[in-house]
């Protein structure tokens, strides 16, 4: 590792740049996910250890704040750069150099700058090399090749200058910190060797957020009879394969057949997916078994998540996928494909199961036999670690109601905590389902 990245256990204070989506943005929303998570979550870890950190991003709300602090050491900093509103993704690349403009006219006192995506990268390196400090990227999600049209080779490039704005970045960096080794991999395939160091590093899950349902805890239940649900959490696009997750529905007998829970939205590039997927689930009968709620904050995710029979990920390609991990951590089984970075956060046949295809009758035979066959089941789930246990007492206890109607987020919290977006949406069709009162397991 470079001498100019080992001397960051000495600075005063570090750049976390965002330039398309806010770190402390609602995984789920829009184009935030779990890049948005690993980010603030980076923050956090570092101002525990010493160091202040700015996160710098664009204003996409007129009412956000120029700055607030999210932690003791952690500060957000919203900049003018393009309209006061959430902009397409596939229109960020525009905002580019009014976003360097005004991140450069900050006071700043910073020792090194870590942009999170290519946008950000070639917004902020310029800046590093003229400040004389270390630049670190971080991808988080890399293109497929230009003129590929299989979503297996990874995310399409939203416009024309992904691809060369990743090189540029690749090459002009210190350091890369990809978020798996599939991913460092990708970079390499894509880039060609490069002299910038590349490391992985795993992103963590927050344990006292994160954990299997502790005796007498009350837990998140949906339908008349309060039984378990497959949960799909992730942003509603084709690259995440949620219609593999409807048509999956499909193949599993009516009277058989659980619910399967969406929580998460479209990004405006994608404004008309969402109606595409709610025509489908009416096309395959399962009005009655398929329920949209929207994104959800980070408390009902994990309470979520707790009494899910398993979280389903059908994405076609992921750098690591950090629900998968959030899942598990809350005892969850995963069903998941084989691709990317998921091999390294899903251990197949302990912690998950991992399907080489996208036929919808082998992913309903795995979710059906992690939820009907209880050996298998209790083998994946974790049990509560030792520290959990010991410190079960003493952590406060999230309430795991059902998701309550839509409220806005609040702009200055981690993940728009404590508001979220929860908001109950059905698709057409469907009759008589609310979400019923939490329960207590027996």
């Amino acid at each position: 590792m470079t001498t100019e990245v080992d001397s960051m256990v000495e600075l005063a204070r570090i750049a976390f740049v965002s330039l398309h989506t806010s770190p402390v943005a609602s995984p789920g929303t829009a184009d935030a996910g779990g890049m948005n998570v690993v980010e603030l979550n980076s923050a956090m870890a570092l101002a525990r250890a010493g160091h202040e950190v700015d996160l710098i991003t664009r204003r996409d709300d007129p009412d956000a704040p120029d700055r607030a602090e999210i932690a003791p050491g952690v500060r957000l900093i919203n900049l003018d750069a393009g309209p006061a509103r959430v902009v397409a993704k596939s229109r960020a690349e525009a905002l580019i150099e009014p976003f360097r403009e005004a991140m450069g006219r900050l006071d700043h006192d910073y020792g090194l700058v870590h942009s999170h995506h290519w946008f950000s990268g070639v917004a902020a390196l310029p800046l590093a090399r003229r400040w004389g400090v270390p630049h670190v990227q971080s991808f988080h999600s890399v293109s497929a090749p230009p003129g590929t049209h299989s979503l297996s080779d990874g995310e399409p490039p939203e416009s024309p200058g992904r691809p060369g704005g990743e090189a540029l970045v690749a090459a002009g960096s210190d350091l890369i910190v990809s978020v798996s080794e599939a991913e460092r991999r990708t970079i390499i395939e894509r880039y060609g060797p490069l002299s910038t160091p590349i490391v992985p590093v795993h992103p963590g899950v927050d344990a006292d957020r994160f954990h299997p349902l502790q005796p007498g805890e009350r837990h998140w239940a949906w339908g008349a009879t309060g039984g378990c649900y497959y949960l799909f959490a992730s942003r509603l696009q084709p690259l995440k394969g949620p219609d593999l997750a409807i048509r999956m529905m499909a193949e599993i007998p009516e009277y058989d057949r659980p619910h399967l829970i969406v929580a998460g939205e479209a990004s405006q590039d994608f404004t008309d997916y969402e109606a595409r997927l709610h025509r489908l689930v009416h096309e395959l009968g399962l009005d009655e078994h398929v329920v949209f709620l929207g994104s959800q904050n980070r408390d009902e995710l994990a309470c979520m998540l707790r009494g899910a029979c398993a979280l389903i990920n059908p994405s076609y390609s992921e750098t690591f996928s950090l629900v998968c991990l959030e899942a598990e951590a809350s005892g969850a089984p995963v069903i998941a494909g084989r691709v990317g970075g998921i091999p390294e956060a899903v251990r197949d046949g302990v912690t998950g199961i991992l399907l080489e295809g996208r036929d919808p009758a082998e992913w309903a035979a795995a979710a059906q036999s992690v939820r009907n066959d209880e050996a298998l089941r209790e083998r994946m789930v974790r049990p509560p670690a030792t520290s959990r246990a010991s410190a079960a007492g003493t952590a406060p206890r999230r309430d795991c109601s059902p998701p309550t109607a839509a409220r806005p987020a609040d702009r200055s919290s981690p993940g728009g905590a404590p508001g979220g977006r929860g908001r109950p949406r059905r698709p057409s069709g469907r009759r008589g389902a609310a979400p019923c009162p939490s329960t207590t397991p027996p």
